[in-house]
């Protein structure tokens, strides 16, 4: 295997857990973190503990809260942090990256390669960079403490595409040398509507705030979704698959529903969707939050229900279950999710018809 260095961006759980597996494989890794507090143990141990379906401590080349000094030499640039962060990572970047260096968003959330993209241009970025992402993060993971990652399970496929898709086959083969479960998208546009965190935790979240406010502890995919609640997520996941079709995506190739994602993600089935989420042994003891002040919320509903609303008006497509949650959102948190929300005009795409969004995503030019 060709040992290549690896530039991860963000130690927390995912960020940690990806950067021991990487560096497992014998490549050379360096991790970025804002917080010195996050990368400490790492430095002082020299690595980071994997523990559940691994077991393995893996030597971390550098942790650093430079983050010129990380992305240095790296050929892939692996980005794990929350979309909310992805913007503000770009302008980071955007100084220090390099001609044929590769981006990668793990994962890009929804319309993340077109935000990142975007971003990277506004900071001042003189290089044409690849910007691949994937549908999902690759782990369900946590952090016991810092330098040491327990990895619950890993998906038996995630999906990869790159901003231009003309530059897919070649990432991704790049990257499959470390995860052979990444299937190649024919562009971002597949891997954006493959992304159903929007449909799966804003909803169940809101819908049981009792739950959430209760200071006790419950199980999100075990008790958070009830049959009604997940009758409701499978209307909402109707709405996201009309947009992903509006914009020229093919059902059963390009976009799939909700228990179909189930079935090649975790080979889980059954006749609810609540069945289907309680038979995935990966979320068990997985909680659920503990305040409204989650991600759960402020990323899924800004990052990625606003934008999928946002691109629907544009085609003149009907979001009400969406746009309901986005609705709630806001009453109960007493937030505008619309302000530094993921939109048409931020994301590039405003005016545009889904012939000409689609064909941005494929060559990378608007016309």
């Amino acid at each position: 295997m060709t040992n290549r260095t690896y530039a991860i961006i963000g130690a927390g759980n995912g960020g940690q857990a990806i950067a021991a597996f990487i560096s497992s494989l014998g490549n050379t890794v360096k991790i970025y973190d804002p917080f010195e507090k996050s990368l400490e143990a790492i430095t002082k141990n020299g690595g980071i503990q994997l523990e559940g379906i691994y077991d393995s401590f893996n030597k971390i080349e550098l942790a650093s809260t430079n983050i010129e000094a990380v992305l240095k030499d790296a050929e892939i640039v692996m980005v794990v942090n929350p979309s909310t962060y992805h913007k503000a990572i770009a302008e980071k970047c955007a100084p220090y990256l390099t001609e044929n260096q590769i981006v990668f968003l793990h994962p890009g959330g929804t319309f993340g390669a077109f935000a990142f993209k975007k971003a990277l241009e506004d900071g001042g970025c003189h290089y044409d960079i690849s910007v691949a992402e994937s549908n999902t993060l690759i782990y369900a993971c946590r952090l016991v403490e810092s330098g040491l990652a327990h990895v619950n399970g890993k998906k038996d496929r995630i999906l990869v595409a790159t901003l231009p898709a003309k530059d897919n086959d070649r990432v991704c083969s790049i990257l499959r040398e470390v995860y052979e479960e990444i299937t190649p998208s024919k562009n971002v546009l597949v891997t954006s509507f493959d992304n159903t965190n929007p449909i799966f935790h804003p909803a169940p979240t809101l819908l049981s705030t009792s739950w959430v406010e209760s200071e006790k502890d419950f199980l999100y995919y075990y008790e958070g979704i009830s049959d009604s609640i997940g009758n409701f997520i499978i209307e909402m996941d109707k709405e996201r698959i009309n947009v992903g079709l509006a914009l020229g995506l093919e059902y059963g190739t390009d976009i799939i529903d909700a228990f179909e994602q189930y079935v090649v993600e975790y080979n889980s089935t059954g006749e609810t969707i609540t069945d289907v989420v309680r038979k995935v042994s990966a979320y068990d003891g997985i909680n659920g939050p503990t305040s409204l002040k989650t991600r759960y919320l402020y990323e899924d509903i800004p990052m990625g229900l606003v934008a999928i609303s946002s691109l629907a008006k544009q085609l003149n497509i009907k979001t009400e279950r969406i746009d309901l949650i986005i609705s709630l959102g806001e009453k109960m948190l007493n937030e505008d999710f619309r302000i530094d929300s993921r939109n048409a005009k931020n994301l590039g795409l405003e005016g545009m018809t889904s012939e000409q969004i689609m064909n941005f995503a494929i060559t990378g030019e608007k016309c």
